[in-house]
């Protein structure tokens, strides 16, 4: 009897507890929410020169920040903006003061200098930099005569054409140094004239920068059709590239030495080119080594290694490592090769031929300038080029 009372009355208790409202379940405590004081997120900032920092006022609505006033006691070494952005000018302390509610918060700054950061040796832009209008024609400045030559190849058993870009007031009685500038893959002997060498040159010549010295402009398509036929990717194309090392050594170097007044010897010798004529003029060079103290790639085109690109394939001109100077030029020789930071036609082919030359320790220069496969990269580099030039 004792047992049925009791589930009788646990029965009662729990239908009980299930009518309480739900409320009853739980102890609920009214916290009213009081907002903070306003206060900043920093007291104290150390800051560089030049750097930036936001600075809070805590505990203010968003429809009140603009109310908060902010200020700086020495706008020299920091200032802020009505939004509580920093900027670190210089070096030195200061105060960055918040007033509220005509109550003021301060923040104490220290001001740093940053620390001198190195340029990038292979920035070109900066590295490199290239003087002001230097391919614009002066009007106070003399330029040297051009001229289109003949002469006959050996080599392709025909007459070919070269220009000649001869120093200001040429004199037959002095020695002039020599840099044939070879052109690019669809292009001819007018190729660096278009882009403004003798311009370039003869400003250089007269603001001192560069040595007086002739300029060669080849065609380097040494082939009996040596025009452009509209087959610049093909194999026939790029073997008359190639063959041209035979043109200029047997050819054209005797007839510039016998028609004008050159100085012998490799430190007197240049040789240079822009895409095809980079990927040559580094192909020339470094074959020919005794006859070259200057060699230079600007946009050099794949080929000096193994590659396959627009349907094309060849087995490289070079084995990657015997692409270096001998021990005996290493010293006393310019090798320089510069690339376009936007190159969509070689892409990072000259990149290639600039880490093989670090694999095999030879000594050279390297670079990347803003720029795409075009003229702005060719004359860049050419001018940088033309500053090293006979500086012996």
């Amino acid at each position: 009897m004792k047992k049925k009372s009791t589930l009788i009355l646990t029965a009662t208790l729990t239908i009980s507890t299930l009518l309480l409202p739900v409320t009853s379940f739980c102890t609920t405590h009214s916290i009213a929410k009081t907002a903070g004081q306003p206060k900043l997120s920093a007291k104290k900032l150390i800051m560089k020169t030049g750097q930036t920092k936001k600075l809070k006022l805590k505990n203010v609505s968003g429809k009140n920040q603009k109310k908060i006033k902010w200020s700086s006691n020495n706008k020299s070494i920091i200032t802020v903006n009505k939004s509580g952005l920093i900027k670190a000018k210089k070096k030195g302390k200061g105060k960055i003061m918040a007033k509220y509610n005509n109550k003021t918060y301060t923040c104490n700054v220290t001001v740093k200098k940053r620390p001198a950061t190195k340029p990038d040796p292979y920035d070109g832009d900066v590295a490199y930099p290239v003087s002001f209008a230097y391919t614009e024609k002066n009007s106070d400045v003399t330029y040297g005569k051009v001229k289109i030559d003949t002469y006959f190849s050996t080599t392709t058993n025909k007459n070919r054409k070269c220009a000649v870009v001869l120093p200001p007031n040429y004199d037959k009685n002095k020695k002039y140094p020599v840099c044939y500038l070879l052109h690019g893959l669809g292009q001819d002997h007018t190729d660096w004239l278009n882009a403004n060498a003798p311009v370039i040159i003869g400003n250089m010549i007269a603001e001192k920068t560069a040595k007086e010295m002739i300029l060669v402009l080849p065609n380097c398509r040494a082939r009996a059709n040596d025009t452009y036929v509209g087959d610049a990717f093909s194999l026939d194309n790029y073997r008359a590239f190639d063959n041209f090392i035979n043109d200029l050594r047997d050819n054209l170097m005797p007839y510039i030495k016998e028609n004008y007044s050159v100085a012998e010897g490799r430190e007197n010798t240049a040789i240079a080119g822009f895409s095809m004529g980079g990927r040559t003029a580094l192909y020339i060079g470094l074959s020919m080594q005794d006859t070259f103290g200057y060699i230079g790639g600007f946009c050099p085109a794949p080929g000096l290694f193994a590659y396959e690109m627009n349907g094309i394939a060849e087995d490289g001109l070079f084995k990657a490592d015997t692409f270096k100077l001998n021990d005996e030029y290493a010293d006393n020789t310019l090798l320089m090769i510069v690339a376009a930071k936007s190159d969509t036609v070689v892409f990072d082919i000259p990149e290639t031929y600039h880490n093989a030359l670090v694999k095999n320790n030879t000594k050279h220069i390297w670079y990347k300038t803003t720029g795409g496969h075009d003229a702005t990269v060719m004359d860049h580099g050419f001018y940088n080029f033309a500053k090293k030039l006979f500086n012996n």
